[in-house]
């Protein structure tokens, strides 16, 4: 963190006694106690320093006579304090300091002395006040560089397409076990509260040896520590969404996290034009610490769940028996996940193994045809890193995942236009299967350090048994530092990931499935262009061949398993703010192109998440004390489609979809403007905060997805809404 920027301090003081004078330093927005941080006192006749301790307490022995004394409070990241405090006072004084940058404020940082040749990283502090969240950061892993741009409260809002990889390609990690899925329905929140966040790492291609089983990305998320010292708690209540946590010690070594969330938008009206029944989510996390200093456990349960109802096409175009008569789609979804996660640490070691029990539900139907799937997974993951010399340090680990599979279908003819949200039952083919499998992976990596450089080969060995296949991963990364000032960085390798349970189903899919293989290059560049500016740019490319998709419906209006090849390639720019000062600002410019064949002798198409453009841009501002605006922008192309027409089945009097060109249209360009101000209100012993949200989308960007007829003849977009404000408060203590 840079040296101070902006800062308040709150003093209870009043006279009843002298002597000792007595303090804490704490976070202003969070309450937290500063350690470390440096107080002077001075008199008239000199001065006397001292460091707060773990508590973030001071003391001084004030000499007899002195009337009133000058504080200064200072500490890395902070602004420092100076104060006159008059003796003596009744009781110890309380000092506040505000982060150089806001909590909430967004600096995507791409760290060079990583594993990983491109890392983006976000964390709770950097976060919480950027416009477009709804007071929930995790929403911004889709604003970050190589993510595809989708639009709010679409079908595709929440997908992770990572450098024009599909969403299946990339895996989902909480404190090191893989959950399902990491936002509710259609981007309306993340499964996870912001206030028992830590970090979130988005690795967007070609990423160390750690991680395993995706030819796309991976996003791990990180859930915070609970303090050791102190309760801390809070609400929040909003338009969208209401919840409570509390983080609290328990004894010298124990301390626990809770916290719970509700939507409450069905509260209000459980019922339109489109939705049969308003989309609900809930999610819930605990954690329990055990253990201080080289040895702890930590321990986690997680859960989140959703479910909905919706006509599966655009009431608009409904004659009034349709109305009366069409069907609608129910669909819920939810998962609960327990971790253990067990870390020791030695002299030059450190060795962190996680178990993890999953259990995922996805179930819905349409009138009387319904589907159903379970799954319950065991994991283990281990990680050691060992430091040789000066010049050299291993890591070395592996993974396994043991996990069971019922699926159970009955559809009555194939609804291909619910691919996305009931695949089975888009299939078209009834399903009653169980399925088991067992994947997992052993990797080790040594890191050579050679002056202002490093570089760090590494092999992976990657398996599965439902398919019974298995591949070598060979991979190297490396950085180097020419100045301070500026820094290259790189990584090339080989990635594979096993076909899907339901890809390789008897009944839907294609047993005799290969692993995807990818080869994947990444490489970048850092620079520093000014005091509190920085520029990277990075540049990707990937090939991977024997791609597993599903189409939901062929020309029979039955489902597909399909292997594709797939390529793609592109330039990222992005620009930040490399100091946390009143005010932030980052921008990021992507251009790049994502396609796929069926084989050797096909022409290549555009892929379901190709994105020739896409601009971000955000800022925040303290423009006066405890007051912050924020303001962002983004623009993108709109996602290819592939269009339908429609040809009538006498014996089942009924319409079917026909496919057209694959990808051959693209929905209109995307653009959405999000603003946030929030007022803060400080108090003794807790926070006040009240804040307004609100986006605008122009009529001509705000597109979702397409409907059609009931023959197909006619197609229209669905549009999102144009504006939504948001307006809430938040306690914390």
């Amino acid at each position: 963190m840079g040296p101070s920027v902006a800062a308040m301090v709150v003093w209870g003081l009043s006279v009843v006694q002298a002597r000792p004078l007595d303090g804490v330093v704490v976070e202003r927005e969070t309450g937290d106690p500063l350690p470390d941080s440096a107080v002077k006192m001075t008199t008239g006749s000199g001065f006397e320093t001292t460091r707060t301790d773990g508590h973030g307490r001071f003391r001084f022995e004030v000499p007899e006579g002195v009337a009133s004394v000058v504080m200064t409070i200072s500490l890395e990241g902070y602004m420092s304090v100076q104060e006159a405090v008059d003796l003596p006072i009744e009781a110890p004084i309380r000092v506040t300091l505000q982060p150089a940058v806001s909590s909430g404020e967004i600096v995507v940082e791409a760290e060079r002395r990583s594993d990983h040749a491109a890392r983006h990283m976000l964390d709770r502090e950097r976060v919480e006040r950027t416009p477009g969240t709804f007071d929930d950061p995790i929403r911004l892993v889709q604003s970050l560089p190589g993510v595809a741009v989708t639009p709010e409260y679409s079908p595709s809002a929440g997908v992770l397409a990572i450098r024009g990889a599909a969403p299946g390609e990339s895996r989902v990690f909480l404190d090191g076990v893989e959950i399902p899925y990491l936002y509710h329905f259609q981007n309306y929140a993340s499964v996870i509260h912001s206030r028992l966040l830590e970090e979130v790492a988005l690795y967007p291609s070609a990423f160390a040896s750690e991680w395993g089983d995706a030819v796309g990305g991976i996003v791990a998320v990180t859930t915070r520590r609970p303090d050791p010292a102190r309760v801390h708690g809070g609400v929040n209540v909003n338009a969208i969404t209401s919840g409570a946590y509390v983080q609290a010690p328990v004894r010298d070594d124990v301390a626990v996290s809770l916290s719970a969330r509700r939507s409450i938008a069905d509260l209000i009206g459980d019922s339109n034009d489109q939705y049969t029944v308003w989309p609900v989510f809930w999610d819930y996390l605990s954690r329990a610490d055990l253990g201080r200093g080289d040895r702890s456990v930590a321990v986690t349960l997680v859960g989140a769940g959703d479910r909905y109802g919706r006509y599966p096409g655009d009431t608009a175009t409904y004659d009034p028996l349709q109305r009366v008569t069409a069907p609608d789609l129910q669909l819920a979804r939810s998962f609960h996940a327990l971790t253990a996660a067990g870390t020791i640490l030695q002299d030059g070691q450190h060795h962190r193994t996680t178990l993890g029990l999953t259990m995922e539900r996805l179930g819905g139907g349409i009138g009387t045809e319904s589907q159903e799937r379970r799954e319950l997974a065991a994991s283990l993951r281990h990680r050691s890193d060992l430091v040789s010399s000066d010049t050299l340090r291993w890591s070395l680990g592996g993974d396994g995942r043991l996990a069971g599979i019922r699926r159970q279908a009955s559809p009555e003819r194939a609804w291909t236009e619910l691919g996305d949200e009931l695949p089975m039952l888009a299939a078209g083919i009834p399903v009653d299967e169980s399925i088991q499998r067992l994947s997992g992976g052993l990797w080790g990596a040594p890191q050579f350090a050679f002056g202002a450089g490093r570089v760090e080969p590494g092999l992976r060995i990657q398996g599965d048994t439902l398919s019974s296949l298995w591949a070598p991963e060979p991979r190297i990364s490396g950085a180097y530092d020419f100045t301070p000032a500026h820094s290259v960085r790189g990584s090339v390798g080989r990635y594979s990931q096993a076909p899907t349970a339901d890809a390789l189903s008897a009944t839907t899919g294609r047993p005799d499935l290969s692993l995807a293989v990818s080869d994947q290059v990444a490489l970048g560049a850092d620079f520093i262009l000014a005091e509190a500016w920085e520029l990277s740019v990075d540049l990707y490319g990937r090939n991977t061949v024997n791609a597993v998709e599903v189409d939901p419906g062929d020309a029979q209006g039955l489902g597909a398993v399909r292997v594709r090849d797939a390529r793609a390639a592109g330039v990222e720019l992005v620009t930040r703010t490399r100091r946390k000062t009143h005010y932030f600002f980052m921008a990021s410019l992507v251009l790049s192109r994502a396609q796929r064949r069926i084989d050797d002798q096909s022409p290549w198409v555009l892929g379901d998440h190709d994105q020739p453009f896409a601009f971000n841009m955000a800022g925040s501002w303290d423009f006066a004390p405890d007051w912050n605006a924020g303001l962002r922008y983004r623009l993108a192309s709109g996602l290819p489609f592939t269009p339908l027409s429609g040809s009538y089945d006498g014996d089942t009097d009924t319409w079917l979809a026909r496919p057209g060109p694959e990808n051959s249209a693209r929905l209109p360009t995307y653009q959405k403007v999000d603003l946030h101000i929030e007022r803060a209100w400080v108090f003794p012993t807790w926070t006040l905060v009240g804040y307004l949200e609100g986006w605008w989308v122009p009529r001509r960007s705000n597109a979702m997805y397409m409907v059609y007829s009931y023959d197909y003849t006619e197609r229209s977009t669905v549009a999102g809404p144009p504006f939504v404000p948001l307006l809430g408060m938040r306690a914390e203590i």
